[in-house]
């Protein structure tokens, strides 16, 4: 019983912070989040716009203009990625 008081806590911390490097190490190489739930889709190619716990990541498809092609992770923390 002293094990599953030690072990959710601890599953309830390394959880967000489990999904936070992922999605930071997929926008790190340009690919979309996997743990963030898609919030927008943008009418300029098909940017999309997504939310995850503490972090917001912008996956760019321009058409129109440079064409931007890339994707930014955004948080209070770190930042990954060209924000114009």
């Amino acid at each position: 019983m002293k094990r599953k008081i030690i072990y959710f806590p601890l599953i309830l911390i390394l959880l967000p912070v489990l999904f936070f490097t992922v999605d930071l190490s997929l926008a790190k190489l340009n690919k979309p989040p996997v743990f963030a739930i898609k919030t927008e889709i943008y009418k300029d190619g098909g940017t999309k716009d997504y939310r995850g716990l503490g972090y917001k990541v912008i996956d760019y498809n321009e058409l129109d203009g440079e064409g931007r092609q890339d994707v930014v992770f955004i948080s209070k923390l770190i930042k990954v990625g060209n924000s114009k």
